[in-house]
């Protein structure tokens, strides 16, 4: 009976440890792509995004973030986002909006910030720590960036 309840422990801790986003990491970037049975947070109708989405959506961030960051929001004691893409870990998720558009949304982390696996297996949501933690949202349909938040600071 001892075994037998080490055994399912033991299976249940496995189970738990388990990533939920499929890890994509090349030698520009590191990214978890959740699909679209994952979370709740967002709205209306979700997808699974693809590679190649991933790589639509990594080349709008390297050529247009820096003009979508011109106001530099929250960045006045921590990196500048478009200048440090590279240090960042990014979480994926998909969704329709209401016009019927793929929409992208990007949670990105500060790699040196984040535990190895929590960020493959739950989005990564956090009140402060200024720009190691921003969000945006990339419309597949139109290749704009929108909506880009960057964290405050405590």
């Amino acid at each position: 009976m001892k075994y037998i309840i080490i055994l399912f422990l033991t299976s249940f801790y496995y189970v738990k440890a388990q990533n939920v986003a499929e890890h994509f990491k090349t030698k520009q970037f590191e990214v978890a792509i959740f699909p679209e049975s994952s979370y709740e947070i967002m709205p209306g109708k979700r997808f699974t995004p693809t590679k190649e989405e991933i790589f639509e959506a990594e080349k709008a961030l390297k050529s247009k973030l820096k003009e979508a960051n011109r106001n530099l929001e929250n960045q006045y004691n921590s990196p500048i986002i478009h200048r440090n893409l590279k240090k960042y870990k990014r979480q994926y998720f998909g969704f329709i909006n209401d016009k019927g558009e793929k929409i992208l949304y990007i949670n990105s982390l500060w790699k040196k910030n984040e535990e190895e696996t929590k960020w493959l297996q739950q989005i990564i949501m956090v009140s402060d720590g200024g720009s190691h933690y921003w969000n945006i949202e990339y419309n597949l349909e139109t290749d704009e960036l929108i909506n880009l938040s960057v964290n405050g600071s405590a």
